[in-house]
């Protein structure tokens, strides 16, 4: 059965765009493991013009050998005998690269996938000047080879771009690929409700690999048990063996993100609960950030040069295993997970304010990027929250958007309900106080509400100017 390709289509375009251009030769394909990249660019390749190789992690030696034999047995059987026959004795990289320039122009193009680079790169400390070298001999020849450099580990992905590096300038497409939104997500499972995708993405996250596993015909707790709380179902070790296979000191960094997944979401409550010293807080944050593990946060009225941030776990999939598995391990252990999904998981899921409630804030402030020249069409902020510093905590701000600037400047302001009640005149009047509390004259050009179930008639008939109320159902209505 063929695995189901979803979403993508801004990247894949890209690719296909490189792919067909005349001048260009080198592309990187960067992100974490499990976001989908072997399948996105086994997905655009084009079949007859193409070779994928997946690395490992061998000795230089061994590391060109599979090279050799994957060019070997996916070119040579299309291409002339003389072609051929230069690729099956080409004795290294230099002379491999050169020979699949040739094969390019015959094939009229070809495109080469060398899947986990920074293997190959570690290995062979020389590979990326051989690179240079040979690419800048194929620009002069004119031969159309493209060659797409991917990788899971970040810092060295991005190291190839740097100036230092051998390769600076050289590459043309730099993809870097994100958690899939929630409406790429949601086509995992369309049958689902969108209250269920919106608990989904609580626990599952954006992840491709993981919301690959779904079964449509279970519900999602059948599924989070079958997955994740099972001690012996596939994603039960895979936040241990992401840390394990990232980061150095996988204990130090666990320790953090179970503080931040407890509410520590300041830097002094982090240091104190994870137990590390404040001068190495900022090192192990800015790697977590750099993995898409940890998100940080200002209030967006305040200013650049303010240093009161924020944490949060920014990937759904982990905060939820440090919120459901980890603090119950010895019981799953014991007991399984079958049945786990409503001790552990339903009594909370809906009420914390850092589960589904967080979830369906995020999506409100991405839909409010998705759709942002619907109301204003000049410069504005990136959208986020207004954060309250000290005090009255109900006059924070869900979604927050500076719109302009100086004496221009106004704002979008929106409230996020995730309760079993419709919205009525009193959520917008809450948020016209907040708004007041925390911005003071400042005009607002734009409110936004938001609710899990809907609106009150007398609400929606009577809806003030400047005002729009945003239900699940057009949250998860394609654009």
């Amino acid at each position: 059965m063929p695995i189901r390709f979803i979403g993508r289509q801004r990247q894949l375009g890209a690719l296909h765009t490189f792919y067909a251009s005349e001048r260009t030769h080198l592309a990187t394909v960067r992100g974490r493991r499990r976001v989908g990249k072997s399948t996105l660019l086994l997905h655009s390749l084009e079949a007859g013009r193409s070779a994928y190789h997946q690395a490992a992690q061998l000795t230089p030696e061994s590391n060109y050998a599979r090279f050799h034999d994957d060019m070997a047995g996916t070119l040579t059987p299309i291409l002339q005998p003389g072609t051929a026959s230069d690729i099956l004795h080409a004795q290294n990289w230099r002379s491999m690269i050169l020979a699949l320039g040739q094969a390019a122009t015959e094939l009229g193009r070809l495109s080469v996938v060398i899947d986990e680079f920074p293997y190959l790169s570690r290995s062979d400390p020389s590979l990326e000047s051989v690179l240079q070298e040979v690419l800048g001999r194929i620009e002069v020849l004119d031969q159309p080879l493209k060659l797409i450099l991917c990788g899971s580990s970040i810092s060295q992905m991005e190291a190839l771009l740097e100036h230092s590096s051998p390769l600076h300038g050289r590459s043309e497409l730099n993809l870097v690929l994100q958690p899939l939104d929630h409406l790429e997500s949601a086509q995992f499972t369309p049958a689902w409700s969108p209250e269920h995708l919106v608990q989904a993405r609580t626990v599952f996250g954006g992840m491709p690999r993981y919301l690959s596993q779904l079964q449509e015909d279970l519900s999602i707790g059948e599924n989070y048990e079958r997955l994740v709380l099972n001690p012996d179902g596939p994603l039960h070790e895979e936040t241990n063996r992401l840390l394990s296979a990232e980061l150095s000191e996988p204990r130090i960094y666990a320790s953090i993100l179970m503080a931040i997944s407890r509410g520590n979401t300041k830097a002094g409550e982090i240091i104190s609960a994870a137990g590390i010293h404040a001068s190495s807080l900022q090192k192990y944050l800015g790697r977590l950030e750099e993995l898409g593990l940890v998100r940080s946060m200002r209030s967006a009225n305040a200013t650049p040069a303010t240093r009161n941030l924020r944490y949060t776990l920014a990937d759904p999939f982990i905060a939820s295993w440090y919120r459901y598995a980890l603090p119950h391990l010895s019981a799953l252990k014991i007991r399984g997970g079958e049945g786990a999904w409503e001790r552990l998981v339903a009594p909370g899921i809906n009420e914390d304010k850092n589960a589904a409630p967080e979830t369906f804030e995020n999506i409100c402030r991405y839909w409010t990027t998705l759709y942002m020249n619907e109301f204003w069409d000049g410069e504005h902020s990136e959208v986020g929250q207004i954060l309250q510093g000290s005090g009255d905590q109900d006059a924070e701000i869900d979604v927050a958007c500076r719109l302009g600037h100086g004496q221009q400047l106004s704002w979008l302001l929106g409230e996020c309900k995730w309760t079993t009640q419709p919205q009525g005149t009193r959520t917008l009047h809450q948020l016209h106080t907040n708004a007041r509390k925390l911005l003071g004259s400042t005009p607002v050009r734009q409110w936004l509400v938001f609710s899990k179930n809907g609106f009150r008639e007398e609400f929606k008939n009577a809806a003030p100017e400047q005002t729009r109320l945003i239900d699940l159902m057009e949250l998860y209505r394609m654009p």
